[in-house]
């Protein structure tokens, strides 16, 4: 359906409503009691959430991101799906999967008796992806805007045959200054440095950044908090269905060679992921399906 069409069918008056975005893209506003928010429906990807009374957003998302179809959005909340990082099989395929640069279908949406607002999303499986990907599958991601952010992306296999994946929610968060954050919940957990060749590690008190960071934390289900003393602000992350997750800053030199991302806007990001990596995979028996969550609560310090 078209813009009109989508309004009329899944618009909330006062509350939610969809529009051409940059590059053509179709954008979800919501405006309720509670918050302000952004979705692509484009990558089914969330790009901003400020509760009212927050001066800042949650997320980060580059001054030079691309709003091109075939293209990543870098910030927001991406879908790394159904593969997390490089291709798998060494094929040549995208990293991270298809998932984040696909046109997604709006659903559904709902006024929540509390006043929070719900949006359903969905990618599934036709011609284009299995010429990808050879499987079966259908994605939904559910998106609940109200004093907290929460995701939830259910992968369902309707096939004979079970499935394998790697999978994330590969969340950037706006920080006043990096060095200054500290990352909290992952003290004794062990990594995989990927900044540092892929050799292993044990974290040792808060996680913090004075350089590249790319770490995936493993055997880790609690919740996580990121400290910003810059902003003046606490993030809680709980996360469900995941035992794994991701610490990620480009630092100066990744950060100038990507084309999508300022120079200097590593200062101002730090990706705190809810996955399923690395050792952490998710088998999908044919006729199953699998719940990934997460929920984000800013606290003011």
């Amino acid at each position: 359906m078209n813009i009109a069409q989508a309004n009329e069918a899944l618009g909330i008056p006062g509350v939610l409503s969809i529009r051409g975005g940059a590059g053509g893209l179709p954008l979800i506003d919501v405006h309720n009691p509670f918050a302000i928010a952004q979705i692509s429906a484009y990558a089914g990807q969330v790009l901003a959430y400020r509760p009212i009374d927050e001066p800042e957003d949650l997320l980060f998302v580059s001054r030079k991101a691309l709003f091109e179809r075939g293209k990543a959005i870098k910030g927001g909340i991406p879908i790394c799906w159904p593969w997390f990082g490089d291709d798998p099989l060494g094929r040549g395929r995208s990293a991270h999967g298809f998932a984040r640069n696909w046109p997604w279908r709006l659903l559904a949406t709902e006024a929540m008796a509390d006043g929070a607002t719900r949006i359903q999303l969905g990618l599934h499986a036709d011609d284009e992806t299995l010429a990808i990907w050879p499987h079966p599958f259908s994605l939904t991601l559910e998106v609940t805007i109200g004093a907290t952010l929460d995701l939830a992306l259910i992968s369902h296999n309707p096939g004979d045959q079970p499935l394998t994946l790697t999978q994330a929610l590969h969340t950037y968060f706006k920080v006043g200054d990096a060095a200054r954050t500290r990352v909290h919940g992952l003290d004794g957990h062990d990594y995989i440095d990927k900044a540092g060749g892929g050799v292993r590690g044990t974290q040792q008190g808060p996680v913090t950044i004075a350089g590249e960071v790319d770490r995936i934390y493993l055997g880790t289900d609690g919740t996580l908090q990121i400290d910003d003393p810059s902003l003046g602000r606490r993030i809680h992350i709980e996360r469900g269905g995941s035992r794994s997750a991701v610490v990620w800053n480009p630092w100066t030199d990744k950060a100038r060679a990507m084309s999508d991302f300022g120079n200097d806007e590593y200062r101002h990001m730090l990706c705190v992921e809810t996955t399923n990596a690395a050792d952490d995979r998710v088998e999908l028996p044919g006729g199953s399906s699998y719940r990934l969550m997460t929920r984000y609560r800013i606290e003011r310090t």
